[in-house]
């Protein structure tokens, strides 16, 4: 048997190569985020950035974008405590959570996933399968989030929208025979189903029903956070919108935002979401101002990432020299 000074020999140089990989992973990250940049550049209007008062506007935007991004790091860092019982520091936390984030843009989609195990590593008595259920658990929270959003404020235009297109009766027929098959499955799987629902409470520590609900509205709160987020952009670049379009245009953002969540392979959604978009608002809003606004959004959801890994870093380097002054 290993002795414990091997063991403490061993978990350093997981650390070590943990944190190698990391590195690795950033510079990756950072690689393929200026080459989005890079490419993105030529479809923006750049005539926008004449008036100071819209750089700050679309600035203030990027911000908000990261601040959402800490505000989920927060939501997650309460996950992961409700499953395991185990408390991860908040500087760990917030840097692993904003940091494994941006690996979201290295095509795969995965990334992001496997960078968050850090916690496990730097966490005494957390193990990797608890931060795995917790990210499991934080998808489908975003996901039903994406979907109340979607429903509850572009219900009526989606549905007209569809029912105005022209689907060839056996894209019907497909979907019938699709929804026919899933029906018995999800039927004679219940037992299965709920068994899985039962081992998920019972590996976790604190999953009560009051404790799901929260969670839940906190990922519903980030949902409508960042649909307003594209909202404004689209205002900012001359879009005159109603408060009854602005509802609209928001759900239909997070109907396209879910699209491209659930599209794997596609980093961050890319392509699959702007696709979406077009096909729901082009006959709705402006569609020369529509194109400019997802590419512009997608340049300050890039800064808003960057900014908050920034905030995290500046946050655990603070809290860093907070304690040693104490």
């Amino acid at each position: 048997m290993a002795t414990k000074n091997e063991q403490g020999e061993k978990r350093i140089n997981a650390k070590r190569i943990v944190s190698w990989v990391g590195s690795a992973l950033m510079l990756a990250s950072l690689g393929f985020i200026g080459r989005r940049l890079f490419l993105s550049a030529e479809d923006v209007d750049f005539s926008v950035f004449a008036n100071p008062m819209i750089v700050f506007a679309l600035l203030s935007v990027a911000l908000l974008e990261g601040v959402g991004i800490v505000l989920a790091s927060v939501n997650y860092r309460a996950l992961v405590a409700n499953v395991s019982g185990v408390k991860v520091k908040w500087p760990l936390a917030l840097v692993v959570y904003t940091m494994s984030n941006l690996y979201k843009y290295i095509p795969g989609g995965v990334m992001y996933v496997l960078g968050r195990n850090k916690m496990a590593v730097d966490t005494d008595e957390l193990s990797h399968a608890k931060v795995a259920l917790s990210t499991v658990m934080e998808g489908i929270f975003i996901a039903l989030a994406a979907v109340t959003v979607a429903a509850a404020f572009s219900w009526e235009h989606s549905t007209y929208y569809l029912r105005q297109q022209e689907i060839p009766a056996w894209v019907g027929l497909i979907a019938v025979i699709v929804v026919s098959a899933a029906l018995p499955i999800l039927f004679f799987k219940r037992k299965a189903l709920l068994a899985l629902w039962r081992d998920m409470k019972r590996d976790a520590k604190d999953l009560r029903f009051v404790i799901i609900i929260r969670r839940f509205v906190f990922a519903l709160v980030l949902m409508i956070l960042w649909a307003f987020t594209f909202l404004a952009v689209l205002m900012l670049l001359g879009q005159e919108v109603t408060a009854g379009l602005g509802v609209t245009i928001m759900g239909l953002y997070m109907l396209s935002w879910l699209a491209g969540f659930i599209t794997p392979g596609a980093p961050s959604g890319l392509g699959v979401r702007e696709a979406v978009m077009v096909m729901f608002m082009a006959g709705t809003v402006n569609e020369g101002i529509l194109i400019s606004a997802m590419v512009m959004h997608r340049v300050l959801t890039v800064v808003g990432d960057v900014s908050a890994y920034g905030m995290a870093l500046a946050y655990a380097g603070g809290k860093k020299l907070t304690e040693r002054e104490a």
